[in-house]
Protein backbone atom coordinates (compact mmCIF):
# COMPACT_ATOMS: atom_id res chain seq x y z
CA UNK A 1 0.00 0.00 0.00
CA UNK A 2 1.60 3.25 -1.07
CA UNK A 3 2.03 5.97 1.52
CA UNK A 4 -0.24 8.95 1.07
CA UNK A 5 1.46 12.10 -0.06
CA UNK A 6 1.38 14.91 2.46
CA UNK A 7 1.53 18.39 1.09
CA UNK A 8 4.01 20.82 2.56
CA UNK A 9 2.98 24.36 3.42
CA UNK A 10 3.91 27.05 0.95
CA UNK A 11 5.40 29.19 3.75
CA UNK A 12 6.98 27.83 6.90
CA UNK A 13 5.60 29.22 10.14
CA UNK A 14 9.01 30.06 11.63
CA UNK A 15 9.22 33.08 13.93
CA UNK A 16 11.61 35.84 13.00
CA UNK A 17 13.63 36.71 16.10
CA UNK A 18 17.16 37.13 17.36
CA UNK A 19 19.01 33.84 17.16
CA UNK A 20 16.65 32.26 14.59
CA UNK A 21 18.31 32.11 11.14
CA UNK A 22 16.37 32.89 7.99
CA UNK A 23 15.01 29.69 6.35
CA UNK A 24 13.93 28.78 2.84
CA UNK A 25 10.38 29.83 2.18
CA UNK A 26 10.78 33.16 3.90
CA UNK A 27 10.99 36.28 1.84
CA UNK A 28 14.29 38.06 1.23
CA UNK A 29 13.23 41.02 3.34
CA UNK A 30 12.26 38.69 6.16
CA UNK A 31 15.67 36.96 6.01
CA UNK A 32 17.48 40.29 6.04
CA UNK A 33 15.42 41.37 9.05
CA UNK A 34 16.25 38.16 10.91
CA UNK A 35 19.98 38.44 10.15
CA UNK A 36 20.06 42.09 11.18
CA UNK A 37 18.21 41.22 14.38
CA UNK A 38 20.77 38.51 15.21
CA UNK A 39 23.75 40.79 14.53
CA UNK A 40 22.19 43.59 16.60
CA UNK A 41 21.52 41.24 19.51
CA UNK A 42 25.12 39.95 19.43
CA UNK A 43 26.51 43.48 19.38
CA UNK A 44 24.21 44.46 22.24
CA UNK A 45 25.38 41.51 24.33
CA UNK A 46 29.03 42.38 23.71
CA UNK A 47 28.39 46.02 24.64
CA UNK A 48 26.59 44.97 27.82
CA UNK A 49 29.47 42.70 28.89
CA UNK A 50 32.07 45.38 28.12
CA UNK A 51 30.08 48.06 29.94
CA UNK A 52 29.62 45.84 32.99
CA UNK A 53 33.36 45.09 33.12
CA UNK A 54 34.10 48.81 33.40
CA UNK A 55 31.55 49.36 36.19
CA UNK A 56 32.04 46.31 38.42
CA UNK A 57 35.17 44.95 40.05
CA UNK A 58 38.44 45.96 41.69
CA UNK A 59 40.28 48.94 40.21
CA UNK A 60 43.55 50.76 40.83
CA UNK A 61 43.94 54.45 41.70
CA UNK A 62 44.29 55.19 37.96
CA UNK A 63 40.92 53.50 37.27
CA UNK A 64 42.49 50.39 35.71
CA UNK A 65 40.97 46.95 36.40
CA UNK A 66 43.16 44.74 38.56
CA UNK A 67 41.94 41.28 37.48
CA UNK A 68 40.86 41.31 33.84
CA UNK A 69 41.03 37.54 33.33
CA UNK A 70 38.03 37.06 35.63
CA UNK A 71 34.46 38.27 35.29
CA UNK A 72 32.64 39.70 38.31
CA UNK A 73 29.79 37.48 39.41
CA UNK A 74 28.76 39.03 42.74
CA UNK A 75 29.72 41.88 45.09
CA UNK A 76 29.03 41.95 48.84
CA UNK A 77 29.27 45.28 50.71
CA UNK A 78 29.28 45.36 54.53
CA UNK A 79 29.09 48.72 56.34
CA UNK A 80 28.43 48.62 60.09
CA UNK A 81 28.63 50.76 63.23
CA UNK A 82 29.60 49.66 66.74
CA UNK A 83 28.51 51.01 70.11
CA UNK A 84 30.79 51.32 73.15
CA UNK A 85 29.49 49.87 76.42
CA UNK A 86 30.64 50.63 79.96
CA UNK A 87 29.84 48.38 82.97
CA UNK A 88 27.65 49.82 85.71
CA UNK A 89 26.52 48.69 89.13
CA UNK A 90 24.36 45.59 89.65
CA UNK A 91 25.44 44.06 86.33
CA UNK A 92 24.02 46.82 84.14
CA UNK A 93 25.85 48.65 81.37
CA UNK A 94 25.73 51.98 79.60
CA UNK A 95 26.08 52.55 75.85
CA UNK A 96 27.69 55.94 75.41
CA UNK A 97 29.17 56.13 71.92
CA UNK A 98 28.70 54.88 68.37
CA UNK A 99 31.50 54.70 65.82
CA UNK A 100 31.85 53.30 62.32
CA UNK A 101 34.04 50.24 61.90
CA UNK A 102 36.09 49.62 58.71
CA UNK A 103 34.03 48.27 55.84
CA UNK A 104 34.40 44.70 54.61
CA UNK A 105 33.87 43.73 50.98
CA UNK A 106 33.71 40.48 49.05
CA UNK A 107 34.02 40.23 45.27
CA UNK A 108 33.24 36.91 43.57
CA UNK A 109 34.85 36.41 40.17
CA UNK A 110 34.76 33.55 37.67
CA UNK A 111 37.69 32.73 35.39
CA UNK A 112 37.10 30.47 32.39
CA UNK A 113 40.42 31.23 30.70
CA UNK A 114 38.79 32.90 27.70
CA UNK A 115 40.14 36.43 28.09
CA UNK A 116 43.20 38.22 29.40
CA UNK A 117 44.35 41.83 29.40
CA UNK A 118 46.91 43.76 31.39
CA UNK A 119 45.25 45.20 34.46
CA UNK A 120 47.76 46.11 37.15
CA UNK A 121 50.82 46.12 34.87
CA UNK A 122 53.47 45.80 37.57
CA UNK A 123 51.94 42.65 39.04
CA UNK A 124 51.18 40.88 35.77
CA UNK A 125 54.49 41.72 34.11
CA UNK A 126 56.37 40.17 37.05
CA UNK A 127 54.14 37.10 36.98
CA UNK A 128 54.58 36.64 33.23
CA UNK A 129 58.36 36.73 33.57
CA UNK A 130 58.31 34.29 36.50
CA UNK A 131 56.17 31.86 34.46
CA UNK A 132 58.50 32.10 31.46
CA UNK A 133 56.01 33.98 29.29
CA UNK A 134 57.02 36.98 27.19
CA UNK A 135 53.47 37.92 26.21
CA UNK A 136 49.87 37.19 27.13
CA UNK A 137 49.04 33.53 27.90
CA UNK A 138 48.05 31.53 24.83
CA UNK A 139 45.90 28.87 26.50
CA UNK A 140 43.08 28.73 29.01
CA UNK A 141 45.26 26.76 31.45
CA UNK A 142 47.94 29.47 31.42
CA UNK A 143 45.32 32.18 31.93
CA UNK A 144 43.89 30.37 34.96
CA UNK A 145 47.37 29.78 36.39
CA UNK A 146 48.18 33.47 35.99
CA UNK A 147 44.84 34.42 37.55
CA UNK A 148 45.55 32.23 40.61
CA UNK A 149 49.10 33.56 40.95
CA UNK A 150 47.83 37.14 40.72
CA UNK A 151 45.44 36.50 43.61
CA UNK A 152 48.35 35.40 45.78
CA UNK A 153 50.41 38.46 44.85
CA UNK A 154 47.52 40.83 45.53
CA UNK A 155 46.80 39.25 48.92
CA UNK A 156 50.35 39.95 50.14
CA UNK A 157 50.48 43.45 48.65
CA UNK A 158 50.08 46.65 50.69
CA UNK A 159 48.59 48.58 47.77
CA UNK A 160 45.19 50.21 48.06
CA UNK A 161 42.43 49.66 45.52
CA UNK A 162 38.80 50.58 44.97
CA UNK A 163 35.71 48.36 44.74
CA UNK A 164 33.47 49.82 42.05
CA UNK A 165 29.75 49.32 41.49
CA UNK A 166 27.40 51.31 39.23
CA UNK A 167 25.91 53.01 42.32
CA UNK A 168 29.02 53.77 44.42
CA UNK A 169 32.80 53.37 44.60
CA UNK A 170 34.50 52.27 47.82
CA UNK A 171 38.08 53.57 47.92
CA UNK A 172 41.12 52.78 50.09
CA UNK A 173 40.58 49.03 50.35
CA UNK A 174 43.23 46.34 50.65
CA UNK A 175 42.97 42.70 49.57
CA UNK A 176 43.26 40.42 52.61
CA UNK A 177 42.88 37.01 50.97
CA UNK A 178 40.82 34.81 48.70
CA UNK A 179 39.18 31.41 48.38
CA UNK A 180 38.93 29.20 45.28
CA UNK A 181 36.08 26.87 44.39
CA UNK A 182 35.34 24.37 41.62
CA UNK A 183 32.13 22.40 41.30
CA UNK A 184 31.00 19.70 38.93
CA UNK A 185 27.54 21.24 38.98
CA UNK A 186 28.86 24.51 37.54
CA UNK A 187 31.62 22.93 35.46
CA UNK A 188 35.02 21.82 36.74
CA UNK A 189 36.72 24.01 34.15
CA UNK A 190 35.19 27.14 35.71
CA UNK A 191 37.34 28.68 38.44
CA UNK A 192 35.38 30.65 41.05
CA UNK A 193 37.31 33.00 43.32
CA UNK A 194 35.94 34.94 46.29
CA UNK A 195 38.18 37.89 47.15
CA UNK A 196 38.07 39.43 50.65
CA UNK A 197 38.85 43.12 51.10
CA UNK A 198 38.86 45.57 54.01
CA UNK A 199 38.72 49.34 54.21
CA UNK A 200 41.94 51.02 55.35
CA UNK A 201 41.48 54.19 57.41
CA UNK A 202 43.71 57.02 56.26
CA UNK A 203 44.65 59.31 59.19
CA UNK A 204 46.28 62.73 59.06
CA UNK A 205 49.87 63.18 60.22
CA UNK A 206 50.56 65.61 63.06
CA UNK A 207 53.00 68.42 62.34
CA UNK A 208 54.33 71.48 64.15
CA UNK A 209 54.98 74.87 62.60
CA UNK A 210 58.49 76.29 62.88
CA UNK A 211 58.70 79.69 64.61
CA UNK A 212 61.28 82.35 63.78
CA UNK A 213 62.31 82.67 67.44
CA UNK A 214 62.91 79.75 69.80
CA UNK A 215 60.80 81.43 72.47
CA UNK A 216 57.77 81.37 70.17
CA UNK A 217 57.98 77.66 69.41
CA UNK A 218 54.93 75.75 70.62
CA UNK A 219 55.38 72.88 73.06
CA UNK A 220 55.45 69.45 71.44
CA UNK A 221 55.03 66.28 73.49
CA UNK A 222 57.33 63.59 72.19
CA UNK A 223 56.94 60.95 74.87
CA UNK A 224 54.69 59.66 77.61
CA UNK A 225 52.95 62.32 79.69
CA UNK A 226 53.51 61.92 83.45
CA UNK A 227 50.80 62.85 85.93
CA UNK A 228 51.49 65.62 88.45
CA UNK A 229 49.82 66.61 91.69
CA UNK A 230 47.50 69.62 91.71
CA UNK A 231 48.69 72.86 93.22
CA UNK A 232 46.63 74.38 96.07
CA UNK A 233 45.22 77.01 93.70
CA UNK A 234 44.16 74.37 91.14
CA UNK A 235 42.57 72.23 93.84
CA UNK A 236 40.74 75.26 95.23
CA UNK A 237 39.43 76.06 91.74
CA UNK A 238 37.99 72.56 91.45
CA UNK A 239 36.71 72.31 95.03
CA UNK A 240 36.13 75.86 96.37
CA UNK A 241 36.63 76.35 100.11
CA UNK A 242 33.60 77.19 102.19
CA UNK A 243 33.15 80.85 103.04
CA UNK A 244 32.64 80.01 106.69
Amino acid sequence: MPLPSIGLPALWDIPVAAGVPALLGQSVSTGITASASTILATALDEYTITSAASQWGIFTASNQPVLTSGHVRAVDIQSMYQTSDAPQENGSFLSYNKSRIPGHYEVEMVCDGSSFEYGSASIFSDLLSSMGLSSSPSSAAQTKALFTAALGQLSSSLDLYAVATPEATYSNVNILGYSLEREARRGVSMLYARIYLQEIRMTAKAGAATAQEASGQSMVTGGNVQTQSLTPDQENAINPLDAF
